[in-house]
């Protein structure tokens, strides 16, 4: 290649990368200025809502879908929301606890799961689920880059950030629901007659659980798990906030070494901490349960009133 071709192509090159890169940051403002907009669905809309009631609400919940299912926080106090979502683990809470106010007197309740605590492959993987906040926010573009579940490229083309949740924002964009605001984030399960008559036989199947392969044998808390958990300790205990952890129950479980082990590691930490696991053993109506592990919103309403009378208990 001879001089002119190689500065020709040098200027070619440049001229793509600046118009990839005004087309993107356009893209990136549309999509800023219409996602903000939605306060619905799974895409950002519940997200959304958090971030705009957090600094006003007392009460908040956190935690995976066995919190955003099982907890009505309504229960608790009117003011207040339920930020569990389905998928979500430490890290995800983590960062959202750190986004609360800190001059205001609030309770975190954070929902932890015992096999998450031990598993020696979990990397955090849960907080790319913010990633769509990671060039408009701070706080939560340093944690996804601590864990290092950025893309490097969406470092130079913002846009990336929406990927895969392009349709879900226009679908809650031009159908929205209000349901996280009316129900303050809680998304309850009315179980079907059908679904009710699957779990019926599968409690009368019964299964074979090899209990050292489900619960493990390593009692050491996991090192990303356990940075998160002292992240959270540190934010709430600086900025007045009251942290009481707690794990909601299973229909069954056969853990109870491994929940044992992390009741004791994390009072050892400082956390106070509610296991209830068993909650229902002594009376495992079908009716409450969707599944295995999630409460349908009859088994949800009663350990609710349960959770609400721990919190009170300790206000």
């Amino acid at each position: 290649m001879n001089r002119e071709n190689f500065i020709y192509l040098v200027k070619v090159t440049f001229l793509i990368l600046v118009v990839a890169f005004v087309i993107d940051k356009a893209v990136f403002l549309a999509l800023n200025k219409i996602s903000d907009n939605v306060y619905s669905g799974h895409s950002i809309g519940k997200l959304n809502q958090y971030l705009k009631v957090k600094d006003t609400i007392d009460y908040v919940v956190f935690g995976s879908s066995r919190a955003n299912h099982n907890i009505d926080p309504s229960l608790i106090s009117k003011n207040s929301f339920n930020i569990g979502m389905d998928g979500a683990k430490i890290a995800y809470s983590s960062v959202l606890i750190q986004l609360l106010p800190k001059d205001k007197g609030q309770t975190v309740l954070l929902h932890i799961d015992p096999n998450y605590a031990f598993d020696k492959d979990y990397d955090g993987a849960d907080i790319a689920a913010l990633i769509s906040k990671y060039n408009r926010d701070g706080d939560i573009r340093r944690e996804i880059d601590k864990l290092g579940k950025n893309n490097s490229l969406q470092k130079f083309f913002w846009s990336l950030s929406y990927n895969g949740k392009v349709l879900g924002i226009l679908k809650n964009y031009f159908e929205p629901n209000d349901y996280y605001a009316t129900l303050l984030g809680y998304e309850p399960i009315v179980v079907t007659e059908m679904q009710r008559e699957i779990f019926k036989n599968i409690i009368k199947r019964g299964n074979v659980v090899d209990v050292d392969a489900f619960c493990g044998t390593n009692y050491k808390m996991n090192t990303a798990y356990s940075e998160a958990l002292t992240d959270i300790k540190l934010f709430c205990d600086t900025n007045n906030k009251k942290l009481i952890l707690f794990t909601s129950p299973k229909y069954e479980y056969p853990c109870i070494e491994l929940t044992k082990q992390l009741k004791n590691q994390l009072e050892n930490m400082g956390f106070e901490y509610y296991n209830l696991t068993d909650f229902f053993n002594e009376n495992n109506n079908l009716d409450y349960w969707k599944d295995k592990t999630h409460l349908s919103h009859i088994g949800a309403e009663i350990l609710s009133e349960h959770v609400k009378d721990l919190v009170m208990q300790n206000n």
